[in-house]
């Protein structure tokens, strides 16, 4: 009822920092002795808004609410390369979307050689074999100062589809270049020396941010 708006208030702010607001109106429900579940979300907009990558109760959050306005990761445009063999119709255009994942995605791609079961009509980059020396190269078209990186790996359905051994890098534009230029093989040319980020080991997911 709206007079327990204020003690629903003080309570999420004295709890916030211990555990997510949306798990802690759970709690609130047990301490008011209420029986019927707060289920507000199921059907209306989110009453709650994640800030950053990191979830209080470990691990990364990557979903994000569009209607709270930026996104944390604004993806600026750009293309994508890789010398890697690939299962066909999985390819490197759903490695990265520019301006960020659309809303609604109804993908296009042979659901039939996949052991996992599609609620949503999401693809994904398959890459067959991957061997030492092959890439998945991101070329923005404009210089682009690089603030935070997150790549997520294989599916909870899936978990030994990772990464065994490789590295996140970033490269600038070569000398006399002022950003990337061409097309294809012509475009990825364009890259300047590249310098390790971080490394990848059999992780299912990995964040680099710039400071930390």
């Amino acid at each position: 009822q709206s007079d327990e708006l204020t003690r629903l208030a003080q309570f999420l702010l004295l709890f916030y920092d211990q555990m997510p607001c949306d798990i802690l109106l759970a709690q609130w429900q047990l301490s008011m002795t209420q029986g019927k579940k707060i289920e507000y979300w199921k059907t209306h907009p989110s009453l709650f808004q994640h800030v950053g990558i990191f979830r209080s109760l470990g691990g990364f959050q990557p979903l994000q609410e569009r209607k709270f306005g930026k996104l944390v990761f604004d993806n600026p445009a750009g293309s994508v390369f890789s010398n890697m063999e690939v299962v066909p119709t999985y390819e490197t255009k759903f490695v990265y979307f520019s301006g960020g994942e659309p809303e609604g995605r109804n993908d296009q791609c042979d659901f039939k050689v996949s052991p996992q079961k599609q609620k949503h009509k999401r693809c994904w980059f398959w890459a067959k074999k991957p061997e030492l020396g092959q890439h998945i190269t991101l070329v923005f078209e404009a210089v682009t100062f690089v603030k935070a990186v997150f790549i997520e790996f294989g599916s909870d359905k899936n978990p030994q589809d990772l990464l065994e051994e490789g590295a996140i890098e970033v490269a600038g534009s070569k000398p006399g270049l002022p950003q990337a230029v061409g097309r294809g093989q012509a475009r990825l040319d364009s890259c300047g020396e590249f310098l390790e980020l971080m490394e990848v080991k059999q992780e299912k997911m990995v964040y680099w941010e710039e400071g930390a």
